[in-house]
């Protein structure tokens, strides 16, 4: 469905957004029950709720990328009576718990453990999972909303099979975006990561666009417009 990396790295930048285009917008599974959790705006995401699924307490659900709006961790407890453990390093927020389902740290995620020129404190998914005890806990939810830095978060999780026992995940993907607290990735090092979330199980039912980062791959021959900012949904198939 994707190019090997060999053919990717000869291709333009505006043939590497179409590909990416193409890709992100082909649901590969069928999820008949479909939930928004959330804001309809900016924060919510798509959940599928059909078996095996479905979330059920003890549910633990991980959410990065918070932004100071607990819409998504609040609904998540509503609808499934979930643990939900929220995670943010730029709001300013010390680390407590928020509610008796929801705990806060001020964590963000990365491919190593280390503080940013910021103080941010930036460590992997298997560190904050040894952290929290939640190694032989299996997550329900990953929720990812890091501004670019899902392209060198995912690889990392792939390598130390931190993504093994995850059943959904739940994210934005920001095609060409520079990232926050990792350095830059460009497309053709991006669309690989994709691949590998395919190889590891998972699989698109559902996605969004971003019409804030609408643009025409390319002014000169093809006046299509795509978006360069999308939520994908992805479930690991059985």
């Amino acid at each position: 469905m994707l190019p090997s990396d060999d053919e990717m790295a000869k291709m333009s930048d505006n043939s590497l957004l179409g590909l990416y285009w193409n890709y992100i917008n082909r649901l590969q599974v069928l999820c008949k029950n479909v939930i928004r959790l959330g804001s309809l705006w900016d924060g919510g995401k798509e959940i599928c709720a059909d078996e095996p699924y479905r979330p059920r307490p003890p549910c633990t659900v991980y959410s990065f990328g918070i932004g100071n709006n607990f819409e998504f961790d609040e609904a998540v407890v509503n609808e499934f009576g979930c643990n939900v453990y929220c995670f943010d390093p730029s709001i300013n927020k010390t680390s407590q718990q928020i509610s008796d389902h929801i705990w806060f740290y001020d964590w963000g995620l990365g491919s190593k453990d280390w503080v940013t020129s910021t103080k941010w404190q930036i460590k992997t998914l298997h560190s904050i999972r040894k952290k929290l005890g939640h190694l032989d806990k299996p997550i329900d939810i990953l929720k990812m909303d890091i501004e670019g830095d899902e392209w060198n978060s995912i690889p990392q999780m792939i390598a130390t099979r931190s993504l093994d026992d995850i059943q959904q995940i739940a994210m934005e993907t920001h095609f060409y975006a520079p990232g926050i607290g990792s350095e830059n990735v460009p497309g053709r090092r991006q669309l690989p990561v994709l691949r590998e979330l395919y190889d590891a199980g998972f699989r698109i039912f559902m996605r969004d666009r971003n019409l804030v980062s609408a643009r025409r791959i390319d002014e000169k021959v093809n006046k299509k417009y795509v978006t360069a900012l999308n939520e994908i949904s992805l479930i690991k198939v059985h």
